[in-house]
């Protein structure tokens, strides 16, 4: 190879492949300007006019300075080839794709002779060696580009056209999208899968695979902006991804079990809008070629376009054919509207329920356009079906279906229960869900079945069932017209049963006006009724008598203007019950009357509201009796009790100090050294039986002083409960020799009582279950701390106590030893267990009894450590 001159060594000027590097960017600035007068690169962004260029001078200048150094020829590998397929990829054809490189050479060397003709302007030979080396090189360029160019187009076209005759003959989508793909699949040999997904709202759903059919079947799905299509969706731009199977963004689980490397997605795009993504895989490569993804979103590209066809096609067809469906309902919607008019005449024109009924079954079923038809009401309280009107079938058929219970295996049942109607197709249909009805004429004369419910305002009056000669789909748009007939009958049912009761109503309105003034005249008692202003509009002759005004000088009249003295009491009560709704019972009512002024009477009366039937309140009623004679027995019976009382309490009272005096002179007796045994027996008789008398004095005061003085009075202190029961058993057991009584105690006994009426209680309940109970059982007595109180009680194993006197054990003058236990050698005023009720409550506790056969009676007492009762101080 010749040497170019060696000026060129020494020269200011720079090489070629110097100027091309320092002066890159004027190069790329100068050529854009150039390049922009093409009409293929009007309106393109820089990034996508040049993309390569930097690059492909950068190797340029190295291939320069190679053969400035001596080299054969310099390679400049894939660059070319790059920019070849990006201009492929922008749609241009070879003219234009040259006329780029012809742009690029010219500012080269415009811009490369300017700076000559600076810094060199004589070393002619020089630049000749340049420009014959920078043409070769730059022609070889521009082949490589060319050659490139022409291949990668030829083979996109080829793919474009098997493409479209895969799409040729069909415009479901579901039908040539699997071709689509597969043609995809066999134009580049390292795909193993081809994806589509398209777009359905937020979504976009896998609907085309091959080499990945897992993701059709199993429905994958995911959001826009999620994942690798999601994002591919979003961004509306090409992605690549290395490894496929690990890679965090994609969500489906098969690109991980398939072992994907490579990923490319190219989004399918209408404009602006995105209908899908486009998905190839491969597991033996990590990066596609860029001819491979060239043709990739070229092959996108066109199959974009055949979707949209297809979605055109089938959105053409559906709307025609929806249309011929629209003229179809509509002329079937005219047909029935004009049905549902007959029927709503007829039914306006009926007045009863029976007149509605035949309307119904002769008219609706017909309307409806079943053959055979019934019409079922249900009862009142819901047990039974009654058949008012049928068509179509022998009335032998339905003698035994006149009335029958709700319960029946029947459409009526199912259609009531449910509140929905029943619909059959077919025979077949219904005799699956009612097997017991093959063979009946009912069933075998007919193909298809329906039962309509008769709703209103949430209540269920019946229903209507058909029959239809042949099977019948029952779509829909004719469900929905069906109930809109039904409703119609339920309303029209529905007044006629209002009808009917209506005339019931006002039948039964004169009868119970008749019964209520014959009831109102004959109770023994007055009954009065006012409106809401409190005005008398009605009342019997014994209130009348009552208030001692005719009937006549009452009505119309407020309370206050016929008894001024009791107004005052009852008023506020009756203005009560119409506020509250509720009425006042047993009232007691005193005051004067115009019959007998001066005299004070008492009444005994109830005042409640009277409710309309849709529950408001309307006016007021009173039940009045007359207890005027009554108040004089109570009062009289009050008197006599309370003398009796203080009359026990003044004789008790009274009686101690003789009886005192009786026991310290028979004491005394006892003492003297001279006093023969026959008279020791004689006076130690008397000790015993004052003594006795004493006790029944004692109980007689106490029960005065409970019933007159407001309780028994306590003295609490301090007292340790065990101490004071142990010297209470020990004198029990002194009193009766032979008998056992046990004491447990546990806890904390300690607490404040009155240590004398404790024992005076023990005594009570210890004597109470040593007499009614066998010589031979013990008596057990048991004491339990418990937090704030102390339970004590008292077991005996004697016959139980009947459940009839339970309620009244603890009242005062009970004594059951004759009554129940005959044999019992006990004796009192059978005030023992009153007062142990008295001294009970005054500390603020609680006492009460369990008696049975098998555990015998057990009197449990409960006191509080603090007393709290009436009689505390």
């Amino acid at each position: 190879m010749a040497e170019h001159p060696t000026t060129l060594e020494t020269s200011g000027r720079l090489h070629l492949h110097e100027f091309i590097r320092e002066h890159r960017s004027r190069i790329l600035e100068h050529w854009e300007r150039a390049v922009r007068l093409l009409p293929g690169t009007r309106g393109l962004p820089y990034p996508r006019l040049g993309t390569h260029l930097p690059l492909l001078l950068d190797r340029m200048a190295g291939m320069m300075e190679a053969l400035h150094q001596g080299a054969e020829h310099g390679a400049l590998a894939e660059t070319p080839e790059l920019d070849a397929l990006e201009r492929l990829d922008l749609g241009y054809d070879l003219e234009e794709a040259s006329g780029e490189y012809s742009a690029l050479r010219t500012s080269i060397l415009r811009l490369y002779a300017e700076h000559l003709e600076r810094t060199a302007p004589g070393e002619l030979a020089a630049l000749l060696w340049e420009l014959e080396r920078f043409n070769g090189a730059f022609d070889e360029l521009v082949a490589a580009a060319v050659a490139r160019h022409a291949r990668a187009r030829e083979r996109t076209f080829q793919v474009l056209e098997r493409i479209s005759q895969a799409a040729l003959g069909t415009e479901d989508l579901d039908v040539f999208l699997p071709k689509l793909l597969r043609v995809i699949l066999e134009s580049t040999t390292v795909v193993d899968s081809v994806t589509l997904l398209l777009r359905e709202g937020d979504l976009l759903r896998a609907r085309a695979s091959v080499g990945l059919e897992e993701l059709v079947t199993s429905g994958f799905s995911i959001r826009l902006g999620e994942g690798f299509c999601g994002r591919i969706a979003t961004e509306r731009r090409p992605m690549a991804l290395r490894s496929a199977a690990t890679a965090p963004q994609v969500k489906a689980g098969v690109f991980r079990s398939q072992g994907t490397r490579g990923l490319y997605g190219v989004p399918l795009m209408q404009g602006e809008e995105v209908l899908g993504v486009a998905m190839m895989g491969s597991r033996t490569v990590f990066e596609f070629t860029q001819e491979d993804m060239l043709l990739f979103r070229a092959m996108v590209g066109r199959a974009t376009v055949l979707i949209l066809q297809a979605q055109l096609a089938t959105r053409e067809r559906q709307a025609r054919e929806q249309t011929e469906r629209a003229l179809a309902r509509l002329r079937e919607q005219e047909s029935r509207t004009t049905r549902l008019q007959e029927v709503t005449a007829a039914l306006s024109q009926a007045l009863t329920s029976t007149e509605v009924a035949h309307v119904v079954v002769e008219k609706a079923v017909r309307a409806l356009g079943a053959a055979g038809g019934s019409l079922g009401l249900l009862s009142e309280d819901g047990r039974w079906f009654d058949l008012l009107e049928t068509t179509g079938y022998l009335e032998e058929e339905l003698r035994e279906w006149k009335h029958f219970p709700s319960d029946t295996r029947v459409m009526f049942r199912e259609a009531v229960r449910t509140g929905a109607p029943v619909f059959y197709e077919s025979r077949e249909a219904f005799l699956v869900e009612y097997p017991e009805w093959k063979g009946h004429p009912q069933v075998e004369d007919y193909d298809a079945f329906a039962a309509l419910p008769l709703w209103v305002e949430g209540r269920a009056l019946g229903a209507i069932g058909l029959s239809f000669y042949r099977r019948h789909p029952f779509p829909e748009d004719e469900r929905a017209w069906m109930l809109v007939v039904a409703g119609q009958c339920a309303q029209a049912l529905e007044r006629g049963r209002l009808y009917d009761a209506e005339l019931r109503a006002r039948t039964a309105v004169q009868v119970a006006l008749s019964r209520l003034d014959a009831i109102m005249e004959t109770v023994p008692v007055g009954l009065g009724f006012w409106d809401t202003e409190l005005r008398f509009v009605r009342l019997n002759e014994r209130l009348a008598r009552i208030n001692g005004l005719p009937s006549h000088e009452h009505l119309g009249k407020k309370l206050r203007e016929v008894l001024p003295d009791v107004a005052s009491q009852v008023e506020p009560l009756l203005h009560r019950v119409l506020e509250t709704g509720q009425p006042v019972m047993d009232v007691e009512i005193s005051g004067e009357t115009p019959a007998l002024p001066g005299v004070r009477r008492h009444w005994l009366a109830s005042y409640y509201p009277v409710h309309d039937e849709d529950g408001t309140t309307s006016g007021l009623g009173s039940v009045v009796v007359d207890i005027s004679e009554q108040k004089r027995a109570e009062e009289h019976l009050r008197r006599t009790a309370e003398f009796r009382e203080r009359f026990m309490s003044i004789v008790s009272h009274d009686l101690r100090n003789p009886l005192n005096a009786i026991l310290l002179s028979a004491h005394a007796l006892l003492r003297l050294e001279d006093l023969g045994e026959r008279h020791v027996k004689g006076v130690r008789r008397i000790v015993t039986s004052a003594e006795r008398m004493k006790r029944m004095i004692s109980d007689l005061l106490d029960f005065a002083r409970g019933r007159l003085g407001g309780g028994i009075p306590i003295s609490p202190r301090e007292l340790e409960l065990g101490a004071l029961c142990r010297e209470v058993v020990d004198e029990l057991e002194a009193g009766r020799p032979g008998r056992e009584v046990v004491l447990e105690m546990e806890g904390d006994l300690r607490g404040e009582w009155d240590p004398d009426r404790l024992t005076q209680l023990l005594v009570n309940l210890g004597k109470n279950a040593l007499d009614y109970s066998p010589e031979e059982t013990r008596v057990h007595i048991v004491l339990h701390g418990e937090d704030g109180t102390v339970r004590l009680e008292v077991h005996n194993e004697g016959p139980p106590i009947p459940p009839e006197r339970l309620a009244s054990i603890f009242e005062p003058f009970r004594r059951f030893a004759e009554e129940e236990h005959p044999s019992s050698s006990s004796a009192g005023l059978g005030l023992g267990l009153y007062i142990v009720e008295q001294i009970v409550q005054a500390h603020g506790g609680t006492v009460a009894v369990r008696s049975t056969e098998q555990e015998g009676t057990t009197f449990t007492v409960r006191l509080p450590r603090r007393p709290v009762g009436q009689g505390g101080h």
